[in-house]
């Protein structure tokens, strides 16, 4: 389900009229709504290590070269050289003058950093991604701005989790009417994604009222 067509399940579920086309959305209130479906999927994404956001850079390091700039903004799970894993060390200075040697790595300012004088190899970095949506053209990007994009979260649970979750911010107020029924629908989308995505993790996704 699509961007525009979970717009408009929000728009029903909301007693709100549907609109026809992505190109006639101009209230307030709509692009409003439009906004905090990008938030739901941003907060539930960013909320829990979802083993769908890992993804794999490889990067070829060259003789004595020993600083490279991330192609990602993600966190970095694991670091392998040549099939080896690297320490994360906090040491950045120490790594950059050659005083800390060995098999370490470290992060600063977008770029990893290993040890003076590494050597040449392949590394391999484990990473989760912040792209949370997929575009038509196959491209990931951050966030759903077109008509077409598609939230990461897998169908079809995704459908429930975003038109719910939007509903429960759009109204942010248990007395609601209908309030009851949609945090039932959004926990238990969430519950049924989560069995499907078993990790070791004490915190559940979620998103806030606010």
């Amino acid at each position: 389900m699509n961007y525009f067509e979970i717009f408009n399940k929000v728009l029903l579920e909301l007693n709100y009229r549907p609109v026809t086309t992505f190109e006639t959305i101009y209230k307030s209130e709509h692009t409003k709504i439009l906004d905090l479906i990008n938030r739901v999927n941003s907060e539930v994404l960013a909320s829990y290590q979802w083993p769908f956001l890992e993804k794999n850079c490889v990067l070829d390091v060259k003789e004595g070269e020993n600083v490279y700039k991330l192609p990602f903004k993600g966190n970095i799970k694991a670091v392998y050289k040549d099939n080896e894993r690297l320490l994360y060390t906090q040491k950045v200075q120490e790594l950059l003058s050659g005083k800390l040697c060995g098999k370490f790595y470290s992060v600063s300012d977008g770029s990893i950093i290993f040890e003076k004088g590494c050597k040449k190899g392949t590394c391999r970095i484990l990473h989760e991604s912040t792209d949370y949506a997929l575009g038509s053209d196959g491209e990931f990007k951050e966030k759903l701005s077109e008509k077409e994009d598609i939230s990461v979260l897998p169908m079809p649970f995704a459908e429930h989790v975003l038109v719910y979750g939007t509903c429960l911010k759009t109204k942010a107020n248990p007395a609601y009417p209908k309030f009851g029924f949609w945090n039932t629908m959004y926990i238990g989308a969430l519950g049924n994604l989560l069995q499907k995505s078993p990790q070791t993790n004490e915190c559940g996704p979620f998103i806030s009222l606010s």
